[in-house]
């Protein structure tokens, strides 16, 4: 089975770019032929690679001074390159869903979309009648949004080493937006009188600027309260393993939250809030809490011996490795072509 893996271009970090090229990691060790397209400068173990842009578009000099236009035309870019490759291919699965019907309505050949945004009826039915078949990430959303099916995103556990000693001090993961919460994350370490390191990149715009220096940059003295901007994925590993838990309080539903499965293939345990979709997929009170109280979630995070670390370990090897990810496309896949 020839397939095209098309990713977004902003960061190899990011969450959907890293889905696409993991899950491309383990289709290969399936068996599959597998030619990713992204930016030239990722570094993947996807042995076709086809460059689409010279860059990924944080690691441009210029990414700040950029125009929306001028922003647009490399994902687009980006994007659009597999359509000049696509007679080498059986299909093409597209890893978000943003020009995912420019793309797909220009095919000869079957495609698939990931929602790894939020997203509306209207909007999928457009991909839709495109031929492409469009795959949620979660239950709830593939109920709301129509989508054909639903397949959680997964991690390379085995690439993962995790830490079965309690660790030192909380952390949370996360864009610095209203949506992650980081202010309420700060709340619950200091009710439960935990040093906190916030992980997480501040957006260009002016909102997020501001956003960033009121509502967090306050509380950050270096010493309670830590800011990493930039961590690689090993660095960012290491440090989820290293943290007694993952504060992970988000705001409003997002489609999957992929840094909760990561914090749990560390071994660390999750403390969050009771939004969609974290009651759909961390089911299992030894390995996370959920709750809308402040005054629950401190005490959750200073009482962290509550949790089990090998059962965190275990539930996400069971629940959410790639492998398991890529049987599930696979069989999709196969459907799909029988079709």
């Amino acid at each position: 089975m020839k397939i095209a893996i098309v990713s977004l271009s902003y960061s190899p970090t990011n969450g959907p770019e890293l889905t696409a090229v993991q899950l491309g990691e383990a289709l290969q060790a399936k068996g599959a032929d597998v030619t990713l397209f992204a930016p030239a400068n990722w570094m993947t173990r996807i042995r076709k690679h086809v460059p689409t842009v010279s860059q990924d578009l944080w690691s441009m000099p210029d990414f700040k001074e950029q125009t929306p236009l001028e922003r647009r035309n490399f994902i687009l870019s980006n994007l659009i390159k597999v359509l000049a490759y696509q007679n080498d291919f059986d299909l093409v699965h597209i890893g978000y869903q943003t020009y995912a019907y420019a793309i797909a309505s220009n095919l000869r050949i079957p495609s698939v979309v990931v929602l790894n945004g939020r997203d509306d009826q209207r909007n999928v039915s457009q991909m839709k009648s495109a031929g492409s078949i469009v795959v949620a990430l979660n239950e709830k959303d593939q109920e709301a949004t129509g989508a054909d099916t639903f397949i959680y995103p997964g991690i390379p556990t085995g690439t993962i080493s995790p830490s079965f000693v309690p660790g030192k001090g909380l952390i949370t993961v996360g864009r610095l937006t209203p949506q992650k919460n980081i202010p309420l994350a700060i709340q619950i370490a200091k009710k439960a009188e935990k040093k906190l390191t916030i992980v997480g990149h501040i957006g260009i715009s002016k909102e997020a600027q501001q956003y960033f220096q009121e509502e967090i940059a306050p509380h950050i003295d270096g010493t309670s309260i830590l800011h990493v901007e930039h961590a690689n994925y090993q660095e960012l590993m290491h440090l989820m393993a290293a943290s007694e838990a993952l504060l992970f309080p988000i705001a409003s539903p997002e489609t999957f939250g992929r840094v909760s499965a990561e914090a749990l293939a560390c071994g660390t345990p999750v403390i969050g809030t009771r939004v969609d979709p974290l009651p759909e997929i961390l089911t299992d009170p030894k390995v996370s809490f959920l709750s809308d109280s402040l005054e629950e979630l401190a005490d959750a995070a200073r009482h962290t011996e509550r949790f089990d670390r090998l059962a965190c370990r275990e539930f996400a090897e069971r629940k959410f490795d790639s492998l398991l990810m890529a049987d599930h496309y696979l069989e999709l896949y196969q459907k799909l072509l029988a079709r």
